[in-house]
């Protein structure tokens, strides 16, 4: 299984960010992808473009990289390192679980579930432009992969999405590729923040849907069920049993 992942200064981090900081999520960002495949990691490479001339500044960053290749015990077999403004582009290549989890795969029917809160990375982003030394900021900048949780989901889930871009947009990824709709109870979404949330990203945990037999294992059971998987080719949130709308649905990289 391979993925790659680009990150670019001021629009995936701050440009003041720590080196090490930039290197460390640059490369969790894009193992996440590997989870969502129902994969785990075995080797990455790396490209780096950066306009810095300070040697102390490559040593730190080496550091982030040493730092996430020893925590989730993978190898660095290659990269390569240009002028220019700054952008990380980390290569990422791993191994299927049981099975690739495909996002083009989800049943009328499915339950939705996602592993964890949503708006822990926007509320570490703006905790750390604001000086708040709080839990979040590792959240943003340190973003942690639960390869674990990717393992028992590859035995029962039908597809699998990591939130990056935002819950709604990345369910409607899915969706699009199923050809099927989704309907969500905003009440039994986990939130940090507010209902914007839903729409930013930066979340990076699994959206997963799974037949509704094992909604009792004691594991798809800890996670959080959101909602099911419709027959019609729509994402609707249902909140006090209205329909809420969105004027943005997710990031864009272009806008």
């Amino acid at each position: 299984v391979h993925s790659v992942d680009i990150s670019k200064i001021n629009s995936h981090f701050p440009e003041d960010s720590m080196p090490q900081d930039i290197a460390y999520r640059s490369i969790a960002v894009a193992l996440s992808d590997l989870a969502a495949m129902g994969s785990f990691p075995a080797f990455i490479s790396i490209g780096l473009t950066s306009n810095i001339n300070d040697l102390k500044w490559y040593e730190q960053f080496a550091c982030g990289v040493e730092e996430i290749l020893n925590e989730y015990q993978l190898k660095l077999v290659g990269g390569d390192v240009t002028n220019g403004e700054m952008s990380v582009c980390v290569n990422v290549f791993g191994y299927a679980y049981e099975k690739n989890i495909l996002r083009s795969n989800a049943k009328v029917g499915d339950l939705i579930y996602i592993t964890g809160p949503l708006g822990e990375g926007r509320r570490g982003l703006e905790d750390w432009k604001n000086k708040q030394q709080t839990k979040y900021i590792k959240k943003f900048f340190n973003p942690k992969v639960d390869f674990n949780k990717s393992e028992y989901i590859s035995k029962y889930a039908n597809s699998c999405i990591d939130i990056s871009d935002g819950l709604i947009k990345d369910l409607t990824s899915i969706c699009k590729s199923s050809k099927v709709g989704a309907e969500l109870i905003y009440e039994n979404i986990p939130l940090t923040n507010d209902i914007d949330d839903l729409s930013y990203g930066d979340d990076y945990k699994l959206c997963y849907t799974c037949s509704p037999e094992f909604k009792d294992n004691e594991f798809i059971s800890k996670d959080f069920c959101i909602g099911e998987i419709k027959s019609n080719t729509k994402v609707i949130i249902k909140k006090d049993n209205s329909t809420v709308d969105f004027k943005k649905h997710g990031w864009d990289s272009f806008e």
